[in-house]
């Protein structure tokens, strides 16, 4: 029978390995999907996801709600991917200095759309652009949930996904240019 999330908060918070070990194994793939939103290297990526884990890992007996263990994980990997991404800026090719691959768009502007991935999609777009968008829509959370994690206002957050889904469609309906 598989422990709920509280349960096994509470176990890792009094030191079970094991327990911990689940919790991040049912979020890694979240955590993987954020990263990459703001880090292009995946060596980077996989050190951004890593030292998140050390660092829950070594503060989880900070956690004061049970309730808010995504919200805090993702606040420590969004600190570790901007610290590596200012770390590594030469290494690193932003989605902002990087140039579409127009490849997607070659005879017909929608022949090859079912090809492209979530994130060639959020190409061209600013960071938070792109983190709001992959919070929504990839890990379904709220504007409330979104709002509380990044710390902006739930009206900034409205405005950063409109924006960004207008940005998308102007782009597919342009053929990407």
């Amino acid at each position: 029978m598989e422990e709920n999330i509280e349960e096994l908060i509470n176990k890792a918070k009094d030191g079970n390995k094991m327990a911990f070990t689940q919790l991040i194994c049912e979020i890694r793939h979240e955590l993987y999907k954020i990263a990459r939103c703001r880090l292009s290297c995946e060596d980077d990526i996989e050190d951004a996801v890593q030292e998140t884990i050390i660092s829950a890992f070594k503060n989880i007996k900070k956690l004061n709600k049970n309730e808010l263990y995504k919200n805090w994980i993702i606040k420590i990997l969004i600190n570790k991917c901007n610290y590596i991404y200012k770390k590594n800026k030469d290494r690193n090719i932003s989605f902002e200095n990087h140039e579409s691959k127009n490849f997607y768009y070659q005879n017909d502007k929608y022949d090859k759309l079912e090809e492209m991935d979530f994130y060639s999609i959020l190409d061209g777009l600013s960071y938070d652009e792109r983190l709001i968008l992959t919070l929504f829509y990839l890990e379904d959370y709220s504007i409330k949930e979104i709002s509380k994690i990044l710390k902006k206002n739930e009206n900034t957050i409205k405005t950063k996904l409109k924006r960004g889904k207008n940005k998308i469609k102007e782009k597919l309906l342009k053929g990407g240019n």
